[in-house]
């Protein structure tokens, strides 16, 4: 155990992390900031070091260092998937049927969007209807199939592949739509965990 390196926790991947005659050996980090190539200890750490990142809203990163030029992308993400539990009161009213939430996560440049997929859902009712799509704030479907309901209670909700653009050259933010029938204020009740999972 290497104990706590601020703002990391580090387990060495072996018995020992040090060859006598290569010196120090990758190792394994956890914690919940994106590597910094050029500060401690992701300066320091050896090639072939991994990384898995975790956020507070439930977001896992991994990241694997591939060379040492001290820059931010000496550090490449391997996979990863944003996740986050949204309630309807957390929601934006646009005024008429369209109720709109931001995720706390973005989708980082050089993501391929695999799949969209929607877990313990507690139907938005209060209205008649209610159907998501999950856009970038520009393509407001560009991470989902059609317009799947959220109206009724489900387990898991498959959102269908990705309608728009799949690779990212630059980082997206991530925008949930919510149209009822009427009037998004009518909306009294609704609950859901978002994973949008991505390739590097």
């Amino acid at each position: 155990m290497n104990g706590i390196i601020p703002p990391l926790h580090g387990v060495s991947a072996f018995a020992s992390n040090e060859d006598p005659i290569m010196g120090n050996g990758p190792i394994y980090y956890w914690g919940n900031t994106a590597p910094d190539g050029d500060a401690a200890p992701w300066a320091q750490s050896q090639i072939g070091t991994e990384y898995t990142y975790v956020s507070t809203t439930g977001t896992v990163r991994k990241y694997m260092k591939v060379k040492n030029d001290g820059l931010d992308d000496d550090w490449r993400t391997t996979g990863g998937v944003i996740r986050q539990k949204v309630l309807y009161s957390q929601f934006t009213d646009g005024g008429s049927t369209v109720g709109t939430k931001t995720l706390t996560e973005q989708i980082p440049a050089g993501a391929w969007v695999r799949q969209t997929l929607l877990h313990n859902v507690t139907g938005f009712t209060g209205d008649t209807s209610a159907v998501l799509t999950v856009g970038d704030g520009t393509d407001v479907d560009r991470y989902n199939t059609g317009t799947p309901s959220v109206f009724t209670t489900a387990v898991a909700i498959d959102m269908g592949v990705p309608s728009g653009t799949k690779i990212h050259v630059t980082a997206a933010t991530v925008t949930l739509t919510v149209t009822s029938a009427t009037d998004f204020t009518s909306v009294s009740a609704g609950a859901m965990t978002v994973s949008i999972f991505y390739d590097m």
